[in-house]
């Protein structure tokens, strides 16, 4: 079965890349982004008793998946029923000088079903705090190595659209919320 063409996109610090930074008080880079996909898929087989569902996408394309227990109206799901899938994914990012104050790194998750007896449907968000310290940079490259809390280094590619590179120094430190949610509704065919 070949995937749905859903963009899946995995935003590190290496999503400086991808915009130019607006500026905090202090002259120091911070950038938001932001992306969105979405998707209309038909239920092509359902397997009620073992909880699994099979989608058939836009082109043509299926693709299989496991239903976890907590959709509660998994049962009232029939074959030829249309699955609409949103997905959000965004990341801020703002370096800080040494020594400043960071919110604490955490984890937060959400979910929103409907109620029982409805086609299932709802919508769960994941954020996520993260802190990375600037261990080396490599300004002719225009490379910036990242050491997280927990001690894994990765070294990132910063696009010239970010801009000066002086403005960042080692010791700094790099903050990010991540934040991606997805919501699923389940609706009869359209006539």
């Amino acid at each position: 079965m070949k995937p749905f063409k859903i963009l899946t996109l995995t935003f590190t610090a290496a999503a400086l890349a991808f915009c130019a930074p607006a500026q905090t008080s202090d002259d120091k880079p911070s950038v938001t982004l932001a992306r969105t996909n979405s998707i209309k898929a038909t239920v092509a087989d359902i397997d009620h008793d073992k909880r699994e569902i099979t989608l058939k996408g836009p082109e043509g394309n299926s693709m299989k998946f496991k239903v976890d227990e907590r959709v509660k109206n998994f049962g009232q799901v029939k074959k030829g029923d249309e699955v609409r899938m949103g997905y959000y994914e965004s990341i801020a990012l703002s370096v800080r000088k040494p020594g400043d104050p960071l919110p604490a790194t955490g984890r937060s998750r959400a979910m929103i079903t409907r109620e029982p007896g409805q086609k299932p449907g709802g919508v769960a968000v994941d954020t996520a705090d993260i802190t990375a310290t600037v261990e080396a940079i490599d300004r002719d490259k225009r490379e910036v190595t990242l050491k997280s809390p927990r001690g894994n280094v990765v070294t990132v590619k910063v696009d010239p659209s970010v801009g000066n590179l002086e403005r960042i120094k080692t010791g700094d430190e790099i903050e990010a919320t991540y934040t991606e949610a997805l919501a699923i509704s389940v609706d009869k065919p359209e006539p």
